[in-house]
């Protein structure tokens, strides 16, 4: 009796545990009865299993509301700075937090941190002054685990989500919809679904361009046209990327489906040409999905007689992109390895470096075209971590020194970097005998929401052009998706005609 009493405390606090979470979700009692299952399986799920492994009934119940309560403070960290609650796939990113903590650490605030330090030493003090009961029968908790866990599966399935995960969340419950979202989204069916969208995406269909110049596709980290948070940002910031943008085939901007991070779905959604709609569960973290090869836009240019090779100066295991670029036919994986010597700007390789490897690569290749797909790194955040001299602004902005624009400060120094390396492989490229074609554009804008706050400016999209070595069009503006992206490029590749200098 004293177990059950335990257990239902435990299992009411965990619903008010839940007004910590943000977005608000709405009361237990206008939830759907479904949901309310969703919830109640999985906390009984975990007492149960608490309490066969320590016998111990408060300390179970303290485990169900501690877990709630810490994955609505990591949720809220999320959703403070990238503007998206947290969701099943970032578990399978946890690891990353302690191989790379400089990505991810600084976003926990001074306050979160004491909680989850005060509720660690509430979850030991129960512990040890618990009285554990003198007879657990393991495996009858065993047995209403699994029928618990079994529930919640069953439940989540019938749950009516539209992977919009705030809305979700909202009308589910905090912890029903993050259960659900995690039951779902590792079915099988999210992983066949992925292969089954490659096998007849836009990157199935033959390989015949008309002309094969080598191709340099650049994913400039955090990159967008600042310009656009208003006549505060100096005009000539961005100067090399305006001639690129006159002088290209198209340009525009880029609707992107991240905000502030996660910069492996705008790489996926450019290598795989698959909306959000057609990844399902897997948009969340694609790479995490991706089992066996796939025909995606590398594919296809290998199967046109290029060479692939990707850049990126950061650890290739990173996003387990060492093991998903491979699948998707990239022949060879240029990372920070290569980048011992290269000089930084800020903690990470400089762009300029990014371009010196791009032209080394082109240069490299012995008579066949190449394509080489490089993923720069230096404007990766956190930027409040970086130091912002007096009198620096005003190169970037007529802000001022004030401290709440030094993010802003911080990441123009870099934008007006990644400025020069267009300029700079414009340059090189130009004096190249060999055409090439360049596709660069944005993965998303910064994580600096207090910037877009202050200056009314809630940008979410990025910007991109596709330019030509040698000749020009007549320069289109088209604004279109991450995943229309490289398919807008091979498109241009099957009607394009060779230029007179390309061998």
């Amino acid at each position: 009796m004293r177990v059950l009493l335990y257990y239902l405390i435990a299992t009411t606090i965990t619903f008010a545990a839940e007004i910590l979470a943000r977005p608000r979700s709405v009361a237990p009692w206008r939830r759907k009865p479904t949901s309310l299952g969703v919830h109640v399986a999985a906390v009984t799920a975990v007492f149960v299993l608490m309490l066969s492994l320590s016998a111990r009934p408060v300390f179970s119940g303290l485990v169900c509301v501690a877990l709630t309560a810490l994955i609505a403070l990591i949720n809220n960290a999320k959703h403070e700075s990238l503007k998206e609650p947290f969701v099943f796939t970032d578990l399978s990113l946890f690891s990353q937090l302690f191989h790379h903590p400089r990505l991810y650490l600084p976003f926990l605030s001074a306050d979160k941190v004491a909680a989850i330090v005060v509720g660690a030493c509430i979850f030991l003090t129960a512990f040890f002054f618990d009285t554990a009961l003198l007879v657990v029968s393991h495996v009858e908790l065993g047995i209403v685990a699994l029928i618990c866990v079994g529930a919640a599966i069953v439940l989540s399935s019938r749950l009516p989500l539209t992977l919009e995960v705030a809305s979700d969340y909202v009308a589910t419950g905090f912890i029903a919809g993050f259960i659900a979202y995690l039951c779902n989204g590792l079915r099988l069916s999210t992983f066949r679904a992925l292969h089954y969208a490659f096998a007849t995406g836009p990157f199935s269909r033959q390989a015949s361009p008309s002309a094969r110049p080598d191709v340099v596709v650049i994913q400039s980290e955090s990159f967008f046209d600042a310009r656009r948070l208003g006549a505060e940002i100096r005009q000539p910031i961005l100067k090399n990327f305006d001639a690129a943008c006159a002088s290209s085939v198209q340009y525009g901007r880029l609707d992107v489906p991240a905000w502030g991070a996660n910069t492996m779905r705008t790489e996926f959604a450019v290598l795989s040409g698959l909306s959000n709609e057609a990844l399902g569960y897997a948009r969340f973290y694609p790479y995490a999905f991706l089992r066996r090869p796939c025909l995606s836009l590398a594919a296809w240019f290998k199967r046109a007689g290029y060479r692939t090779t990707a850049i990126h100066p950061y650890h290739a295991d990173f996003f387990g992109r060492d093991r998903a670029f491979s699948l998707m036919h990239f022949e060879r994986f240029v990372d920070v390895k290569h980048f011992a010597d290269a000089p930084r700007a800020g903690p990470y390789v400089a762009d300029s470096a990014v371009a010196d490897a791009i032209i080394r690569e082109l240069d490299a290749a012995s008579g066949g075209p190449s394509l080489v797909m490089a993923i720069t790194m230096e404007n990766h955040g956190p930027l409040h971590l970086e130091r912002v001299v007096k009198g620096e602004a005003m190169q970037y902005h007529s802000l001022g020194d004030d401290a709440r624009w030094s993010d802003l400060t911080a990441y123009l120094r870099h934008i007006k970097n990644a400025d020069a390396m267009i300029g700079q492989l414009m340059h090189a490229l130009s004096h190249r005998e060999r055409e090439t074609l360049v596709c660069f554009y944005g993965d998303h804008v910064p994580a600096i929401p207090r910037v877009f706050e202050a200056l009314g400016k809630p940008l979410r999209k990025s910007d991109y052009f596709i330019w030509r070595s040698h000749g020009e069009g007549p320069s289109q503006r088209a604004d279109i998706t991450a995943s229309q992206l490289g398919v807008a490029l091979i498109d241009y590749m099957e009607v394009c005609q060779p230029a007179a200098s390309l061998i």
